[in-house]
């Protein structure tokens, strides 16, 4: 049974997808490796990174409609709306939302989808987006998961908004145990301070890469060399991290609905 991961952002644009498929692409493991495009505004990695080479077809919505329809026949049925995001076909993509229309009518899906996801036979990372306190938010995908990475860069504007997230999400999962940050890029304040300021633990520093970057999430320039660039090596420090998280956690393998409603209108922590 693999585990499944999420990365949320607390706003401000941090690169939540550009880590997610970093990670992904740098996993630790020989096992594949799923990236679930859970953002209710959209998914961008088949225009991206994948360059608009795979047709819309497949992705979440036909998941999620076959996973309230028979959730178990889904979880195997998972593989059909895969594509590849290497040569091996060992990093996998579930191409997210064309549409941010769509998330109001998914909302009543995402306990079903959270379950088949965490009942992958291999690990699986959710690219959850922005959290916010409107409905169709991937909150039962949050829930489910094993670790939520909360990404942000170390400043004052983005730990200013990830103080109110923390709690939203402390709020849901009953506490603040399987929170973790991952730091992406320069800013004010070192990971030491951001963690301070939030409690809760950094997980791993992400550099800033543009050119990295740019091949991941505008599908830029080659993708021939990227195991060698210092985003792709530091993600794989952040993968293993993730990996050892989740061999000390006590979390449910076939989680339900989640039953708690995250707290709005918190301040951020001093």
């Amino acid at each position: 049974m693999g585990s499944l991961y999420a990365l949320v952002s607390a706003g401000g644009s941090p690169g939540v997808t550009t880590a997610a498929l970093a990670i992904a692409l740098a996993w630790p493991a020989p096992d594949p490796v799923i990236v679930a495009e859970c953002d209710p505004s959209g998914g961008d990695a088949l225009a991206g990174v994948l360059g608009g080479q795979w047709p819309v077809a497949r992705g979440l919505v036909q998941h999620a409609i076959e996973a309230g329809r028979d959730p178990q026949a889904a979880v195997a049925g998972l593989a059909a709306e895969l594509v590849p995001l290497d040569e091996a076909e060992s990093r996998l993509l579930l191409p997210g939302l064309t549409d941010p229309r769509q998330a109001t009518g998914l909302a009543q899906a995402w306990p079903a989808v959270a379950m088949t996801l965490a009942a992958q036979s291999c690990d699986v990372i959710a690219d959850c987006g922005r959290l916010d306190a409107g409905p169709g938010q991937p909150l039962a995908v949050l829930s489910a998961a094993s670790a939520v990475v909360v990404v942000l860069r170390p400043s004052l504007r983005q730990v200013w908004a990830a103080g109110a997230r923390i709690d939203m999400l402390t709020g849901l999962l009953g506490s603040a145990e399987r929170l973790v940050l991952l730091v992406t890029g320069p800013g004010a304040y070192s990971a030491r301070e951001v963690a301070q300021a939030l409690r809760v633990p950094v997980l791993a520093s992400l550099p800033d890469d543009p050119k990295t970057a740019a091949v991941l999430s505008d599908g830029l320039g080659r993708r021939g060399q990227l195991g060698s660039a210092a985003l792709i090596r530091a993600a794989r420090t952040a993968g293993r991290a993730l990996r050892e998280r989740a061999t000390l956690s006590l979390v449910p393998a076939h989680p339900e609905e989640p039953s708690a409603s995250p707290r709005q209108g918190q301040t951020t922590r001093h």
